[in-house]
Protein backbone atom coordinates (compact mmCIF):
# COMPACT_ATOMS: atom_id res chain seq x y z
CA UNK A 1 0.00 0.00 0.00
CA UNK A 2 1.68 3.81 -0.99
CA UNK A 3 2.62 5.96 2.26
CA UNK A 4 0.34 8.39 0.77
CA UNK A 5 -3.10 6.16 1.21
CA UNK A 6 -1.66 5.32 4.72
CA UNK A 7 -1.30 8.79 6.00
CA UNK A 8 -4.62 9.46 4.60
CA UNK A 9 -6.71 6.48 6.40
CA UNK A 10 -4.80 7.53 9.55
CA UNK A 11 -6.34 10.60 9.53
CA UNK A 12 -9.59 9.27 8.48
CA UNK A 13 -9.36 7.06 12.04
CA UNK A 14 -8.01 10.30 13.67
CA UNK A 15 -11.06 12.28 12.50
CA UNK A 16 -13.60 9.33 13.27
CA UNK A 17 -12.08 8.94 17.38
CA UNK A 18 -12.36 12.60 17.56
CA UNK A 19 -16.00 12.88 16.15
CA UNK A 20 -16.93 9.95 18.32
CA UNK A 21 -15.69 11.52 21.59
CA UNK A 22 -17.63 14.94 21.03
CA UNK A 23 -20.61 12.86 20.15
CA UNK A 24 -20.14 10.54 24.16
CA UNK A 25 -19.36 13.99 25.81
CA UNK A 26 -22.35 15.65 23.90
CA UNK A 27 -24.62 13.15 24.84
CA UNK A 28 -23.11 13.00 28.69
CA UNK A 29 -25.71 14.66 31.11
CA UNK A 30 -24.74 18.40 32.32
CA UNK A 31 -24.76 17.10 35.33
CA UNK A 32 -22.52 14.44 35.14
CA UNK A 33 -19.98 16.87 33.48
CA UNK A 34 -19.51 19.23 35.98
CA UNK A 35 -19.76 16.18 38.27
CA UNK A 36 -16.26 14.95 36.19
CA UNK A 37 -15.14 18.57 36.88
CA UNK A 38 -15.93 18.78 40.32
CA UNK A 39 -13.85 15.31 41.05
CA UNK A 40 -10.61 16.73 39.35
CA UNK A 41 -10.87 20.06 41.01
CA UNK A 42 -11.19 18.34 44.33
CA UNK A 43 -7.77 16.12 43.74
CA UNK A 44 -6.02 19.78 42.34
CA UNK A 45 -3.44 19.66 45.27
CA UNK A 46 -1.93 16.10 43.76
CA UNK A 47 -1.59 17.44 40.47
CA UNK A 48 1.78 17.17 38.97
CA UNK A 49 3.99 20.07 40.69
CA UNK A 50 1.64 20.17 43.42
CA UNK A 51 3.68 18.87 46.03
CA UNK A 52 6.46 21.36 44.71
CA UNK A 53 4.52 24.14 44.90
CA UNK A 54 3.34 23.32 48.52
CA UNK A 55 7.43 23.30 49.12
CA UNK A 56 8.82 25.62 47.51
CA UNK A 57 6.26 28.68 48.38
CA UNK A 58 8.00 29.90 51.27
CA UNK A 59 11.65 29.79 49.91
CA UNK A 60 10.21 31.77 46.72
CA UNK A 61 8.91 34.50 48.59
CA UNK A 62 11.77 34.94 51.10
CA UNK A 63 14.00 35.10 47.71
CA UNK A 64 11.11 37.54 45.97
CA UNK A 65 11.45 40.16 48.97
CA UNK A 66 15.54 39.83 48.88
CA UNK A 67 15.15 40.63 45.05
CA UNK A 68 13.06 43.55 45.55
CA UNK A 69 15.49 44.43 48.70
CA UNK A 70 18.33 44.28 45.96
CA UNK A 71 16.53 45.88 43.20
CA UNK A 72 15.60 48.69 45.51
CA UNK A 73 19.69 49.10 46.88
CA UNK A 74 20.90 49.02 43.25
CA UNK A 75 20.71 52.78 43.09
CA UNK A 76 23.35 53.19 45.67
CA UNK A 77 26.66 52.17 45.72
CA UNK A 78 28.05 48.74 45.37
CA UNK A 79 29.19 49.23 50.23
CA UNK A 80 25.95 50.65 50.65
CA UNK A 81 23.78 48.19 49.05
CA UNK A 82 25.78 45.58 50.50
CA UNK A 83 24.65 47.57 54.28
CA UNK A 84 21.14 47.24 53.35
CA UNK A 85 21.58 43.78 52.88
CA UNK A 86 22.99 42.71 55.74
CA UNK A 87 20.29 44.91 57.77
CA UNK A 88 17.63 43.14 55.46
CA UNK A 89 19.02 39.47 56.79
CA UNK A 90 19.11 40.56 60.12
CA UNK A 91 15.54 41.82 60.32
CA UNK A 92 13.93 38.46 58.46
CA UNK A 93 16.35 36.23 61.24
CA UNK A 94 14.98 35.29 64.82
CA UNK A 95 17.27 37.89 66.56
CA UNK A 96 17.22 36.96 70.07
CA UNK A 97 14.92 33.71 70.31
CA UNK A 98 15.05 30.82 72.02
CA UNK A 99 15.99 27.98 70.43
CA UNK A 100 13.68 25.66 72.35
CA UNK A 101 10.85 28.06 72.64
CA UNK A 102 10.49 29.38 68.87
CA UNK A 103 7.96 27.24 67.34
CA UNK A 104 6.49 27.61 63.31
CA UNK A 105 3.31 27.12 62.33
CA UNK A 106 1.82 25.57 59.33
CA UNK A 107 -1.63 25.68 58.75
CA UNK A 108 -3.22 23.39 56.29
CA UNK A 109 -6.30 21.10 55.50
CA UNK A 110 -7.23 17.15 55.13
CA UNK A 111 -8.20 17.65 51.39
CA UNK A 112 -9.98 14.77 49.53
CA UNK A 113 -7.12 13.08 47.68
CA UNK A 114 -5.15 13.09 51.02
CA UNK A 115 -7.58 11.30 53.27
CA UNK A 116 -8.39 7.56 53.13
CA UNK A 117 -11.93 5.59 52.80
CA UNK A 118 -12.34 5.98 56.66
CA UNK A 119 -12.97 9.63 56.07
CA UNK A 120 -9.82 10.92 58.14
CA UNK A 121 -6.40 11.99 56.56
CA UNK A 122 -4.38 8.76 55.57
CA UNK A 123 -1.28 8.24 57.86
CA UNK A 124 0.87 8.42 54.37
CA UNK A 125 -0.29 11.90 54.06
CA UNK A 126 1.49 13.14 57.28
CA UNK A 127 5.10 12.84 55.45
CA UNK A 128 3.68 14.37 52.61
CA UNK A 129 2.63 17.90 54.89
CA UNK A 130 5.89 17.25 57.13
CA UNK A 131 7.89 18.32 53.86
CA UNK A 132 6.46 21.77 53.80
CA UNK A 133 6.10 22.33 56.86
CA UNK A 134 9.66 21.73 57.75
CA UNK A 135 10.76 23.69 55.02
CA UNK A 136 8.84 26.39 56.17
CA UNK A 137 10.40 26.21 59.82
CA UNK A 138 14.28 25.89 58.17
CA UNK A 139 13.59 29.05 56.33
CA UNK A 140 11.93 30.96 59.51
CA UNK A 141 14.84 29.84 61.49
CA UNK A 142 17.45 29.41 59.72
CA UNK A 143 18.28 32.20 56.63
CA UNK A 144 21.30 33.37 57.20
CA UNK A 145 22.53 29.49 56.23
CA UNK A 146 20.53 29.33 52.91
CA UNK A 147 22.75 32.88 51.90
CA UNK A 148 26.00 30.62 52.55
CA UNK A 149 24.10 27.79 50.42
CA UNK A 150 23.78 25.70 53.04
CA UNK A 151 21.35 22.40 53.59
CA UNK A 152 19.55 20.45 55.81
CA UNK A 153 19.90 16.55 55.27
CA UNK A 154 17.19 14.52 56.95
CA UNK A 155 18.58 11.10 58.77
CA UNK A 156 15.03 9.83 59.95
CA UNK A 157 11.31 11.00 60.97
CA UNK A 158 9.56 8.97 64.00
CA UNK A 159 5.63 8.93 64.01
CA UNK A 160 3.12 8.45 66.89
CA UNK A 161 0.00 8.56 65.44
CA UNK A 162 -2.89 9.62 68.38
CA UNK A 163 -5.85 10.58 67.14
CA UNK A 164 -7.49 11.01 63.34
CA UNK A 165 -8.17 14.15 61.59
CA UNK A 166 -11.31 13.92 60.06
CA UNK A 167 -11.21 15.01 56.11
CA UNK A 168 -11.58 18.08 55.02
CA UNK A 169 -10.96 19.90 58.28
CA UNK A 170 -8.23 22.24 59.16
CA UNK A 171 -5.45 21.65 61.33
CA UNK A 172 -1.54 22.98 61.78
CA UNK A 173 1.36 21.47 62.48
CA UNK A 174 3.80 23.20 65.26
CA UNK A 175 7.74 22.89 64.95
CA UNK A 176 9.87 23.10 67.48
CA UNK A 177 13.67 22.32 68.34
CA UNK A 178 13.73 19.57 70.73
CA UNK A 179 17.27 19.54 71.30
CA UNK A 180 20.58 19.46 69.95
CA UNK A 181 24.62 17.94 70.39
CA UNK A 182 27.66 18.60 68.72
CA UNK A 183 26.38 17.32 65.36
CA UNK A 184 22.56 16.29 65.15
CA UNK A 185 19.39 18.80 66.24
CA UNK A 186 15.99 17.34 66.79
CA UNK A 187 12.46 19.45 65.48
CA UNK A 188 9.15 18.00 67.52
CA UNK A 189 6.21 18.61 65.18
CA UNK A 190 2.70 18.73 66.63
CA UNK A 191 -0.79 18.29 64.34
CA UNK A 192 -3.10 19.67 66.37
CA UNK A 193 -6.39 21.18 65.72
CA UNK A 194 -8.15 23.88 67.49
CA UNK A 195 -11.88 23.48 68.90
CA UNK A 196 -14.51 25.09 67.04
CA UNK A 197 -15.87 28.52 68.54
CA UNK A 198 -18.66 27.11 70.86
CA UNK A 199 -17.16 24.09 70.96
CA UNK A 200 -15.13 22.39 73.86
CA UNK A 201 -11.80 21.09 73.61
CA UNK A 202 -11.42 17.26 73.10
CA UNK A 203 -9.57 15.15 76.34
CA UNK A 204 -5.91 14.41 75.58
CA UNK A 205 -5.13 10.50 75.55
CA UNK A 206 -2.00 11.84 77.10
CA UNK A 207 -1.32 14.16 79.48
CA UNK A 208 1.79 14.46 80.60
CA UNK A 209 3.01 17.95 82.39
CA UNK A 210 4.64 19.91 79.31
CA UNK A 211 7.96 19.27 77.82
CA UNK A 212 10.81 21.55 78.13
CA UNK A 213 11.48 20.51 74.85
CA UNK A 214 12.51 22.45 66.62
CA UNK A 215 16.99 25.05 52.05
CA UNK A 216 17.51 23.01 50.76
CA UNK A 217 16.07 20.14 52.89
CA UNK A 218 17.25 17.07 51.35
CA UNK A 219 16.33 13.03 52.55
CA UNK A 220 19.20 10.86 53.07
CA UNK A 221 18.89 7.05 53.27
CA UNK A 222 20.00 7.43 57.33
CA UNK A 223 22.40 8.75 59.87
CA UNK A 224 25.13 6.28 58.31
CA UNK A 225 25.40 8.36 54.74
CA UNK A 226 25.97 11.08 56.57
CA UNK A 227 28.92 10.05 58.49
CA UNK A 228 28.44 10.57 61.71
CA UNK A 229 29.99 9.01 64.72
CA UNK A 230 27.34 8.12 67.21
CA UNK A 231 27.89 6.96 70.63
CA UNK A 232 27.77 3.20 70.64
CA UNK A 233 24.85 1.34 72.52
CA UNK A 234 23.93 -2.34 73.44
CA UNK A 235 20.69 -3.47 71.19
CA UNK A 236 18.22 -4.04 73.12
CA UNK A 237 15.18 -6.36 73.69
CA UNK A 238 11.62 -5.85 72.09
CA UNK A 239 10.37 -5.39 75.65
CA UNK A 240 12.94 -2.56 76.52
CA UNK A 241 12.14 -1.05 72.48
CA UNK A 242 8.75 -0.57 73.30
CA UNK A 243 9.50 1.21 76.86
CA UNK A 244 11.82 3.57 75.31
CA UNK A 245 8.95 4.56 72.46
CA UNK A 246 6.62 4.65 75.43
CA UNK A 247 8.89 6.63 77.09
CA UNK A 248 9.67 9.33 74.57
CA UNK A 249 5.82 9.48 73.68
CA UNK A 250 4.87 10.26 76.96
CA UNK A 251 7.51 12.81 77.48
CA UNK A 252 6.31 14.87 73.94
CA UNK A 253 2.48 14.18 73.92
CA UNK A 254 1.75 16.74 76.19
CA UNK A 255 -1.43 19.09 76.45
CA UNK A 256 -1.61 22.16 74.40
CA UNK A 257 -1.61 25.49 76.22
CA UNK A 258 -4.70 26.85 73.92
CA UNK A 259 -6.05 23.99 74.10
CA UNK A 260 -6.29 22.70 70.75
CA UNK A 261 -6.65 18.89 70.56
CA UNK A 262 -2.87 16.68 69.66
CA UNK A 263 -3.27 14.70 66.97
CA UNK A 264 0.00 13.50 65.68
CA UNK A 265 3.09 13.98 67.26
CA UNK A 266 6.75 13.77 64.87
CA UNK A 267 10.22 13.64 65.69
CA UNK A 268 12.43 14.83 62.85
CA UNK A 269 16.46 13.63 63.21
CA UNK A 270 18.54 16.58 61.04
CA UNK A 271 21.87 18.20 60.47
CA UNK A 272 23.34 21.25 59.19
CA UNK A 273 25.69 20.95 56.41
CA UNK A 274 27.74 23.34 53.96
CA UNK A 275 28.58 21.24 51.16
CA UNK A 276 30.04 17.62 52.60
CA UNK A 277 31.21 19.60 55.64
CA UNK A 278 29.02 19.27 58.73
CA UNK A 279 28.31 22.28 60.76
CA UNK A 280 27.60 22.19 64.27
CA UNK A 281 23.79 23.20 65.17
CA UNK A 282 24.96 25.94 67.98
CA UNK A 283 26.76 27.40 65.20
CA UNK A 284 23.88 28.08 63.15
CA UNK A 285 21.67 28.65 65.48
CA UNK A 286 23.96 31.77 66.82
CA UNK A 287 24.02 32.96 63.06
CA UNK A 288 20.70 33.61 62.60
CA UNK A 289 20.36 35.04 65.92
CA UNK A 290 19.04 33.01 68.27
CA UNK A 291 20.42 32.81 72.13
CA UNK A 292 19.79 31.05 75.20
CA UNK A 293 20.42 34.60 76.76
CA UNK A 294 17.99 34.99 80.05
CA UNK A 295 17.69 38.45 78.72
CA UNK A 296 16.29 38.20 75.30
CA UNK A 297 18.12 41.11 74.10
CA UNK A 298 17.53 42.05 70.39
CA UNK A 299 20.18 42.07 68.47
CA UNK A 300 21.75 39.16 71.47
CA UNK A 301 25.46 39.56 72.92
CA UNK A 302 27.02 37.40 70.73
CA UNK A 303 25.77 39.57 67.52
CA UNK A 304 28.70 41.83 67.24
CA UNK A 305 30.56 38.35 66.63
CA UNK A 306 28.43 37.68 63.66
CA UNK A 307 28.55 41.09 62.69
CA UNK A 308 32.23 40.42 62.14
CA UNK A 309 31.93 37.62 59.41
CA UNK A 310 28.80 38.67 57.87
CA UNK A 311 28.42 42.59 57.78
CA UNK A 312 30.22 44.58 55.63
CA UNK A 313 30.53 47.45 57.97
CA UNK A 314 31.85 45.39 60.89
CA UNK A 315 34.79 43.87 58.72
CA UNK A 316 32.91 41.00 57.61
CA UNK A 317 31.93 39.30 53.68
CA UNK A 318 30.40 36.44 51.98
CA UNK A 319 34.36 34.68 51.82
CA UNK A 320 34.94 34.99 55.29
CA UNK A 321 31.54 33.73 56.67
CA UNK A 322 32.31 30.72 54.46
CA UNK A 323 35.92 30.19 55.39
CA UNK A 324 34.20 30.24 59.02
CA UNK A 325 31.59 27.63 58.18
CA UNK A 326 33.66 25.45 56.40
CA UNK A 327 35.83 24.55 59.37
CA UNK A 328 37.44 27.75 60.54
CA UNK A 329 35.40 27.65 63.68
CA UNK A 330 37.37 24.81 64.49
CA UNK A 331 40.45 27.29 64.99
CA UNK A 332 38.80 29.26 67.72
CA UNK A 333 40.13 28.24 71.13
CA UNK A 334 37.37 26.34 73.23
CA UNK A 335 37.22 28.95 75.98
CA UNK A 336 36.22 31.81 73.52
CA UNK A 337 33.74 29.93 71.09
CA UNK A 338 30.97 32.34 72.13
CA UNK A 339 28.79 30.37 69.74
CA UNK A 340 28.57 27.85 72.60
CA UNK A 341 28.49 30.35 75.16
CA UNK A 342 25.52 31.86 73.45
CA UNK A 343 23.50 29.18 75.14
CA UNK A 344 24.97 28.41 78.02
CA UNK A 345 22.07 29.41 79.78
CA UNK A 346 20.11 26.26 78.66
CA UNK A 347 22.80 23.83 78.50
CA UNK A 348 21.22 21.92 81.07
CA UNK A 349 17.53 21.89 79.81
CA UNK A 350 18.66 21.10 76.31
CA UNK A 351 21.00 18.33 77.99
CA UNK A 352 17.74 17.36 79.56
CA UNK A 353 16.05 16.91 76.56
CA UNK A 354 19.07 15.30 74.25
CA UNK A 355 18.89 12.48 76.30
CA UNK A 356 14.99 12.30 76.27
CA UNK A 357 15.04 12.49 72.30
CA UNK A 358 18.23 10.23 71.76
CA UNK A 359 16.08 7.47 73.88
CA UNK A 360 13.94 7.45 70.40
CA UNK A 361 16.75 6.85 68.49
CA UNK A 362 18.39 4.11 70.03
CA UNK A 363 14.97 2.46 70.59
CA UNK A 364 14.45 2.76 66.77
CA UNK A 365 17.92 1.43 66.07
CA UNK A 366 17.46 -1.59 68.76
CA UNK A 367 14.21 -2.13 66.95
CA UNK A 368 16.39 -3.08 63.47
CA UNK A 369 17.59 -6.09 65.98
CA UNK A 370 13.92 -7.05 66.80
CA UNK A 371 12.58 -9.95 65.18
CA UNK A 372 16.10 -10.40 63.39
CA UNK A 373 17.60 -14.26 64.22
CA UNK A 374 20.73 -15.39 62.93
CA UNK A 375 22.10 -18.80 61.94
Amino acid sequence: MPSSDVVTISRRLRTMDLSRLRMVLGGLPTVLKYLVIFVFLLNIRSWPLGWHIRIWRPAVWLRVRHWFVNLRSSIYSKDKSRKIEDKWFESVAQLGGNPLDFTSHYKTWASVDESDFNGHLSNSSYPKTLDAARFKAAIEMFPMLFRETGWIPLAGTHFHFIREIPILASYEVRSRIAAWDSKWFYIIHRFVSKPKKGGRPKKQIEQTPHPTVLPSLRTVSGPEEISANGTPFDSTSETSTKATLKSVSNLIAAEEPDGATLHTIAVSHLCFKVGRITIPPSIVFAFNGLTGHESGSNPPPHWDKVRELTAKEAGGSRKKMAEFLKGGWRNVPEDERWWEQAFADIAERNAANLKEVEQLKKGMEGARQVGVHTA
